[in-house]
């Protein structure tokens, strides 16, 4: 192993992050995404870009001295679709192309916007959104009711006040919860955030199309990416990651993962509890925004990985999204990373 390779379990764990929503703009894969870059794949598509396009720049500018009191209620756009059909693509455009000033405009993921809220509280949330014009989610996903309350609430607040809210998702508004909660008030509350927001739908297959038994890096890839590893990188094996992941809350993953230029995971994890899957995901989906660099080693496949029951259950789409991006990153240069 090379001198800045270091083993997970030697990193301390990143510090707790503050009620900061200064600088949320999109993350590293996507920092310079635009429009242009978008080539749809099919017409609902090509409808897709032009519907968010359109989103960002029909809106007048205020003008005035009241201008940040004559605000008209904010708008909603859901963008639903599978995985890789490019949703988070055309978010990040968005946010690029919207004229707003970066101070007036904010992107995060749905973990950071329920984190944040959560620490700062929802009237303090709202003032700290105030004078945003436009508020970027991704992957926006209703996992427990104490989640749907929070946002719900944020959402009518910052929506109110004239906030438009652009948002990504795996599944349409009106079926957040399904198969994980159902009671009558959250359910009312689902479609009162479904109420917002006019739903764009994208089709299209996966563009990253990983092969199903697709295998991991071979000995020889590994040991050479190892050898050549950028300062910083992390060396884990399959338990190791499992038990820092369940000692770290999942919206400060990406602390640790933003001065980790690459991950090399000597085997890759089995996940036979939907808590450990889930962390996991989390911890995938954040590596990929910030062009983490991984090599994986061993003889078992990406589709191993997670229980066969959890393909076709309530988190089913995430699981698959995770896999996607998995086989994305494996054929991704480590040297690239950050």
């Amino acid at each position: 192993m090379t001198s800045g390779v270091v083993r997970l379990e030697a990193c301390a764990l990143p510090p707790a992050r503050t009620a900061d929503t200064a600088h949320l703009t999109p993350p590293p894969r996507f920092g310079r995404t635009t429009f242009a870059g978008y080539a749809p794949q099919t017409d609902v598509q090509a409808q897709a870009k032009s519907d968010v396009q359109a989103f960002v720049t029909s809106r007048p500018r205020p003008w005035g001295p009241l201008k940040w009191l004559t605000r008209q209620e904010g708008r909603g756009l859901y963008l639903d679709g599978g995985f890789g059909v490019g949703k988070t693509h055309l978010l990040a455009a968005a946010w690029q192309a919207a004229e707003w000033a970066p101070e007036h405009k904010a992107y995060l993921s749905f973990q950071e916007l329920v984190y944040l809220v959560g620490l700062l509280g929802s009237e303090a949330a709202g003032k700290a959104f105030s004078r945003t014009r436009l508020l970027c989610i991704d992957e926006f996903e209703l996992d427990d009711p104490g989640n749907t309350l929070i946002v719900s609430k944020f959402l009518r607040q910052v929506m109110t006040h004239g906030t438009d809210v652009m948002t990504t998702s795996n599944t349409p508004p009106a079926s957040q919860g399904q198969g994980r909660f159902a009671a009558d008030d959250f359910r009312r509350e689902i479609q009162g955030i479904a109420g917002r927001f006019t739903v764009v739908a994208l089709d299209g297959s996966d563009y990253r199309a990983p092969p199903t038994g697709v295998d991991v890096n071979t000995a020889e890839t590994f040991a050479a990416d190892l050898q050549a590893a950028p300062p910083g990188s992390v060396l884990a094996g399959a338990q190791e990651l499992t038990e820092f992941l369940r000692a770290l809350h999942p919206v400060r993953y990406g602390e640790f993962l933003k001065t980790t230029p690459a991950l090399f995971l000597e085997e890759l994890p089995s996940l036979p509890g939907q808590n450990d899957a889930l962390r996991f995901v989390h911890f995938v989906d954040k590596a990929y925004d910030l062009g983490t660099g991984l090599r994986v080693s061993g003889d078992v496949a990406l589709d191993g990985i997670f229980d066969d029951s959890y393909m076709d259950g309530a988190y089913a789409k995430k699981h698959r999204r995770c896999l996607s991006r998995l086989s994305e990153m494996l054929q991704e240069p480590v040297s690239s990373a950050g």
